[in-house]
């Protein structure tokens, strides 16, 4: 049976690689045989960069204008690839620069390669040997990849479902609904699948900042099961009382039936029931009562969305676009550390190959950016595996290379390898020897087999160098360092939802600006999570479990403030409670939460509750932090 099974998991990855990885290989070959053929063979990378942006965006059902986004990507990269490529002067200038800028723009802590689609444009482009009067002429060949790209994007767009993948939806109602009959609740099975619809939910770096339905739906499921589990955390070790059996089981019920009859046509049968249990437990007390009413509320607007097809727009805030760029200008910012070194070793890999004049030295780059990432320990396991996958294809493309009989079996030796390499997984060391197989090939058509490998291992074994010596003494960013900055982030995180608190007490807020930060904050607590922390793991264990607690009541306080009418007096006592705590978040010292006056906040159903659970979660959450290594890592 065990063989059986490992079977079948074998047979899944190769159907799942195969539906991913022949549509790349498609792609990238037909484009580069019509640029061959229209163009030049000198051209191909051209296929090789519109081919890595087809992988970016091949299973993203996007918009129009994310589409237009892309295309002036592509565009804007390659004009400033052309710019370089005049002097050696502009060439240094815009290797530093570019490859910086790029990287804080369009890299997150959640996506940390939102970078590698137009950099990689930006570097391959200037590989192409070119002169100052085949310029146009290269523009035009990149616009007309481009306008292939958006062509085959929008084909695809028209032929995938409109439908959302509603089945994790379905697993996390019917584990809500089994915990809800247990004493002790499994928390971790509700968490595990409030985190991938996180990840569904993010949109990534979209300017307009529009999430689809589909998007927004998972936000809407994530936030029911993140009520779930911050209730069953809670009352882990408390026992279940008698007046709510009868409530747990008709919720249980409910969710059942709810997981088994949602669709996307027409839910109004779930949606009467929804309003008639709301209504009933309108008037249930705390905690359960809190989780009652939650639960259904946002069961309602997810129901009620799963057949509407309207977007979700935030408003463009030029300035906090502005402010988040020079939040990324800082020494101690993952993101900048990173540009910093991706931009050096661009910046003295095009030296070498401009100074030198070397045969075929563009391969330096090629190496070099290829091995580049974010996290050091990344790069040393890109290097080792491309050593090892370098060696291994040159050897093989060199004995191919012996026996062929023609330059047309090389390209047939070339379109086997392309596809081979988009079959595998990235970054391991079976995909560098389709990969060193691809460019040998290629370079033995005007090289001769024996020197296009001996170039190869010279050029790769210098671009190790280089990286190894970048990444090892100038700011490296070991992954203690990335948690110890995901957990700086994840603190400041409470800042902005202060912030929100505030501007929610004066003037109504669209809550669709919580979107981003607390799929952001979920990301982040999961990649910690799973990695343990370090030395302090346990410590950041409950660290993290107080500061998503203090998420969670923050957001329950903006909506509360959203749906209910308080006083002038009532939002003064509000914004002075804002005041003092923000100033404790900010102080970080640690406070007994009891020199916070409460007695004098509205007493309104859940506030005064919620605001009180908030400063002893605070309280708690410094506590932690002074007793272990995680202080100075706020600081």
């Amino acid at each position: 049976m065990k063989s059986l099974k490992h079977g079948r998991n074998i047979w899944t990855d190769l159907k799942q690689r195969l539906k991913e990885g022949l549509p790349k290989a498609a792609f990238y070959l037909a484009l580069f045989y019509v640029i061959w053929y229209l163009f030049g063979p000198e051209y191909g990378f051209v296929a090789s960069v519109t081919g890595t942006a087809f992988d970016f965006n091949f299973k993203k059902r996007l918009t129009a204008l994310e589409m237009v986004m892309i295309a002036a990507t592509q565009m804007i990269a390659c004009s400033f690839a052309c710019l370089a490529s005049l002097n050696i002067v502009l060439r240094l200038t815009l290797n530093a620069l570019f490859p910086l800028v790029w990287t804080l723009l369009r890299s997150s802590p959640v996506d940390n390669i939102g970078y590698f689609p137009g950099v990689i444009t930006f570097v391959f482009i200037q590989l192409i040997p070119f002169g100052r009067k085949d310029i146009p002429h290269l523009l035009v060949i990149a616009a007309f990849a481009t306008a292939v790209l958006v062509g085959m994007l929008t084909v695809i767009k028209f032929f995938k479902s409109k439908k959302i993948d509603d089945s994790l939806l379905r697993d996390g109602l019917r584990t809500v609904a089994a915990q809800l009959n247990v004493k002790k609740a499994d928390v971790g099975a509700i968490q595990d699948i409030e985190y991938m619809l996180y990840r569904r939910a993010y949109s990534g770096h979209n300017v307009a900042h529009i999430f689809s339905r589909g998007e927004h739906i998972y936000y809407i499921f994530a936030l029911i099961f993140q009520r779930a589990a911050y209730f069953f955390t809670d009352q882990r070790q408390a026992k279940i009382k008698e007046w709510t059996v009868e409530p747990r089981k008709e919720l249980s019920e409910f969710l059942v039936r709810a997981a088994d009859e949602i669709n996307q046509q027409d839910n109004a049968l779930l949606l009467e029931d929804a309003r008639r249990l709301l209504k009933k437990g309108e008037d249930f007390p705390e905690r359960f009562g809190s989780l009652y009413r939650n639960v259904l509320r946002l069961l309602i607007l997810a129901l009620r969305e799963m057949h509407e097809g309207n977007s979700h727009k935030e408003r463009f805030d030029l300035a906090r676009y502005i402010q988040d760029f020079k939040n990324h200008l800082q020494l101690n910012k993952f993101q900048f550390r990173f540009a910093l070194r991706l931009s050096i070793v661009m910046t003295v890999c095009f030296a070498i190959m401009d100074l030198s004049g070397a045969e075929h030295a563009y391969w330096i780059a090629l190496n070099a950016f290829v091995i580049t990432r974010p996290m050091y320990d990344d790069s040393v396991t890109r290097v080792q595996s491309r050593l090892i996958g370098s060696v291994v294809g040159c050897v093989v493309t060199y004995l191919f290379y012996m026996i062929a009989p023609g330059e047309w079996y090389i390209y047939l030796y070339f379109s086997v390898m392309i596809t081979c390499m988009y079959l595998c997984t990235p970054g391991k060391w079976v995909q560098p020897i389709f990969a060193t197989s691809c460019g040998v090939a290629m370079a033995s058509i005007s090289l001769g087999g024996s020197a296009a490998v001996g170039y190869r291992l010279l050029y790769l074994g210098l671009a190790a160098a280089l990286v190894y010596v970048v990444n090892r003494f100038i700011f490296p960013s070991t992954r203690q360092k990335r948690n110890e900055f995901y957990i700086h982030e994840l603190y400041q995180m409470q800042k902005f939802y202060l912030d929100i608190l505030k501007q929610s007490v004066k003037h109504r807020v669209s809550l669709t600006v919580l979107h981003n930060a607390l799929v952001n904050f979920h990301i982040l607590c999961d990649d910690l999570r799973k990695e343990g922390g370090g030395e302090y793991s346990e410590d950041l264990r409950n660290f993290l479990l107080c500061l998503w607690r203090l998420m969670a009541e923050a957001e329950q306080m903006a909506v509360i403030l959203h749906t209910v009418k308080f006083s002038k007096e009532e939002c003064r006592w509000i914004s002075k409670w804002l005041d003092e705590v923000s100033k404790k978040l900010e102080s970080r010292e640690v406070f007994d939460p009891n020199e916070i006056v409460l007695h004098e906040m509205p007493d309104r159903p859940n506030f005064s509750y919620l605001a009180a659970r908030y400063q002893q979660n605070l309280s708690a959450a410094l506590r932690m932090a002074s007793w272990t290594q995680l202080m100075p890592v706020l600081k």
